[in-house]
């Protein structure tokens, strides 16, 4: 009888582990995710600025363009700003000015378009010794637009 019971018992507890492991079951957890944004500011495109000026032509030589600043979406953008509105170059013996349009005040996480203008006063002699100058070898050619954010 013993061997029945003990026989009957190992059968019950097989039946009863065998269900056990056929039954799917799942447990769930929770964890963070740590993001660390840097916010920037940058030009994307480059503003085209070229002057064509004759010795004393009677009218201002102008030009207008525009660059493409990304700032982080809603990054607030304090100012951009050139080095200098008003320059001489330093080949040719040229003042002109710059200006520059309206600004965004915060990003967008797309590009925005800012404008920026140039004039060349008119009666300027300049100077060249040939019959056409341009000012490759200008020691100030290079202008530089600062975004402050």
């Amino acid at each position: 009888m013993k061997k029945l019971i003990s026989a009957a018992v190992l059968g019950t507890m097989a039946l009863a582990s065998a269900s056990s492991f056929a039954a799917s079951q799942t447990a769930t957890g929770q964890f963070n995710v740590a993001v660390s944004l840097t916010s920037v500011c940058k030009i994307s495109t480059v503003p085209t600025a070229n002057f064509n000026y004759t010795s004393f032509q009677s009218t201002a030589a102008t030009f207008s363009s525009s660059f493409d600043v990304m700032c982080t979406n809603t990054l607030p953008i304090s100012s951009i700003t050139l080095d200098s509105t008003a320059v001489t170059d330093t080949a040719t013996n040229l003042a002109y000015t710059l200006a520059l349009g309206a600004a965004p005040t915060a990003g967008t996480g797309v590009a925005q378009t800012v404008s920026i203008t140039g004039s060349m006063a008119a009666n300027q002699a300049g100077t060249c010794a040939t019959a056409t100058c341009a000012n490759t070898s200008s020691t100030n050619k290079q202008r530089t637009l600062t975004i402050t954010y």
